[in-house]
């Protein structure tokens, strides 16, 4: 397998579960009581969801602003403007720390969330019903769509590993989530790795359940900053207010899926089931950054090492800063 370029891999951040729900959307700020900070909260996607999740759940009285730069190309565009100092804090899955980390980027994970409900992963891995195929053995000689580098190769490597097979078991088609879609309805392969929104509209239109990442991977979500914001005395008091803020505001979401699903559904322009079967199968937990934390990223990362994907061993271990730990316990 050839090596993968980091700027390529970085695609992993287009993953991320906020990201998933970023479909369609202008720029907005997300506080209507602004002070002299402005943190600029990079999401991924064309929606402000962060605006509106704080909006619902009573999170938008902070003393600083937020603007929230948008990046509808994806993870390398957000990753890009980290050295710029366009971003404070950006809001990413797990797999792109390790690219960041391979880059040399200024950026620390500050805040971790466990996002799924128990028994539910990030990643399903989806078959057609035509196919068969039933498990994850099952895809043994099958053409499977993944992207490699990214939260969605890692969990096919696991759940195969999980069924006594490896990724040499199986013909893997290297292709962007949305493509991969098309592919698969067009019958073009038998099966592909999925992340909401799109594993709750293969759902909704009869693919079969295969294979999943529960209790396989981490279903990690982050909240990363630059050194520099961090280095700021008000920026860092404001990131850590921010920190707080973002718990609560799930915990809201969590209690809420109504009213959530609802409001996502009119973010994002698709129906209110696929919200609704979207926010079913969430429920975000903050986790303090402690060593199992950055072990099961790390696992990550040696994973893509042993694929070829990274050109050498890569030790995440500088990458989180837990200065912001007690915050995240108050708000657990």
């Amino acid at each position: 397998m050839k090596l993968f370029t980091v700027r390529r891999a970085a695609v992993a951040l287009t993953l991320s579960v906020v990201a998933a729900l970023s479909a369609c959307g202008t720029d907005a700020d997300a506080g209507s009581e602004g002070g002299d900070v402005v943190l600029n909260v990079g999401q991924l996607g064309s929606a402000d969801v962060i605006a509106k999740l704080f909006e619902l759940s009573g999170e938008d009285d902070h003393s600083y602003d937020i603007e929230s730069p948008l990046f509808a190309a994806g993870g390398p565009a957000l990753l890009e403007a980290v050295p710029s100092g366009s971003v404070d804090v950006g809001l990413m899955a797990d797999t792109p720390t390790i690219f960041a980390t391979v880059q040399g980027l200024p950026l620390k994970v500050v805040a971790v969330g466990s996002t799924m409900a128990e028994g539910e992963s990030t990643v399903q891995i989806f078959a057609g019903k035509e196919t068969g195929i039933t498990d994850v053995k099952g895809l043994k000689g099958k053409k499977v769509a993944t992207t490699e580098g990214t939260i969605l190769q890692y969990t096919l490597v696991r759940a195969l590993e999980d069924a006594g097979l490896t990724l040499d078991d199986v013909e893997v088609v290297n292709l962007a989530p949305a493509d991969a879609v098309a592919a698969f309805q067009s019958g073009d392969i038998d099966a592909l790795t999925a992340l909401d929104p799109q594993a709750a509209q293969l759902a909704a239109s009869g693919a079969v359940v295969v294979g999943d990442g529960a209790g396989l991977t981490s279903n990690h979500f982050y909240i990363s900053a630059t050194e520099d914001a961090l280095a700021d005395e008000d920026k860092a008091e404001a990131i850590e207010d921010f920190v707080a803020r973002y718990a609560r505001a799930r915990a809201w979401a969590n209690e809420n899926e109504d009213e959530w699903a609802a409001a996502l559904s009119e973010l994002n322009g698709f129906d209110v089931s696929i919200a609704e079967a979207i926010v079913a199968r969430e429920d975000y937990t903050p986790v303090v950054i402690d060593d199992s934390v950055k072990e099961l990223l790390q696992a990550q990362a040696d994973t893509y090492t042993e694929l070829g994907l990274l050109p050498q061993k890569v030790d995440v271990s500088g990458a989180f800063d837990d200065r912001f730990n007690g915050t995240v316990e108050e708000a657990k």
